[in-house]
């Protein structure tokens, strides 16, 4: 007589518990996510987020638009990046409610800042890298001063008007 033993793996009480053990796991990997994307992202969400129309319209104000290639992009990563969204709100913390005397787009701010930092254009800056205000004011400078190459102002204060 041959006797024929199935697997409990091919049993349906097998079957039950391997199911389980893969969810199990499933659950434990999804509730670490989070983590491991803060660790590598800056933990996005400890940031306070200002709304997006008022943050944009406040830039506006300080005469600082968003982008002159393309805005939409710009306006896209206000929303997504926590550090393009300090940047802007530390922007208007620079300016005190005062506005750059000729518009001034916040990409080349970025650009110049990043640069101070002595980053290159492909490396992620950190939202808290975004609190150094000196070095934002020579970046908002640096990024006027780059569109008005000929003109005589030579620092941050000479290029701001209204309530200091």
């Amino acid at each position: 007589m041959v006797r024929t033993t199935k697997s409990f793996w091919k049993s349906s009480g097998g079957i039950a518990i391997l199911v389980a053990i893969i969810g199990a796991i499933g659950i434990i990997i999804a509730s670490l996510i989070p983590y491991f994307i803060g660790q590598f992202q800056g933990d996005k969400k400890r940031v306070t987020l200002a709304p997006i129309g008022q943050l944009e319209q406040d830039l506006s104000n300080a005469n600082i638009i968003l982008s002159d290639v393309n805005p939409d992009q710009i306006r896209k990563w206000l929303r997504s990046e926590p550090a393009y969204h300090i940047l802007a709100q530390n922007c208007l913390k620079v300016m005190r409610g005062m506005r750059v005397n000729d518009t001034v787009s916040l990409d080349v701010i970025n650009s110049k800042y990043r640069e101070l930092h002595g980053y290159p254009p492909d490396k992620y800056l950190l939202p808290d890298k975004y609190d150094d205000m000196d070095k934002l004011k020579i970046a908002i400078f640096t990024a006027w001063k780059e569109r008005h190459s000929a003109f005589p102002q030579t620092s941050f204060d000479q290029i701001v008007e209204g309530n200091n």
